[in-house]
């Protein structure tokens, strides 16, 4: 599935509320958050935005949204942003996000102690992009 699709992010959140823990991977933190590709000639003109909100331990809303700058619409306690070359090697696991995101590559608004805390979640969504083929534009998916 090519990555930042509607179809992308649907069997992406569908694999995370599988999962049973997180209920506890959630708890505690605000109530939603954006994911950004930021602006890339090729693959994404205008950025790329995710966004979700998490309600009773299960994420229960999400949507793509049509260009980067339609995040501040929604005023997410976290907004996530990084190129799409970052992107690729976190959801690759060629990067770390913690690293990513303290050498300045990933930038983070919002309690990103609070984000840390809960790194020892990441496998949840490590295991679900497993279980989701993902194509980035430029690919040939195969």
């Amino acid at each position: 599935m090519l990555f930042a699709s509607p179809e992308w992010l649907e069997a992406v959140v569908r694999e995370v509320n599988g999962h049973a823990d997180l209920p506890r991977a959630l708890a505690g933190l605000g109530p939603d958050l954006a994911a950004v590709v930021e602006r890339d000639a090729t693959a994404f003109p205008r950025g790329a935005a995710a966004w979700g909100r998490h309600e009773g331990g299960r994420i229960v809303c999400w949507r793509i949204l049509e260009a980067e700058y339609d995040v501040l619409e929604l005023e997410p306690a976290y907004v996530v942003r990084a190129p799409l070359a970052v992107w690729r090697d976190l959801l690759r696991g060629r990067a770390d996000p913690i690293q990513a995101a303290l050498s300045g590559r990933l930038k983070v608004k919002g309690d990103l102690d609070g984000l840390v805390r809960r790194a020892g979640y990441r496998y949840i969504v490590d295991e679900a992009l497993r279980r989701v083929t993902t194509v980035f534009p430029g690919e040939v998916s195969g």
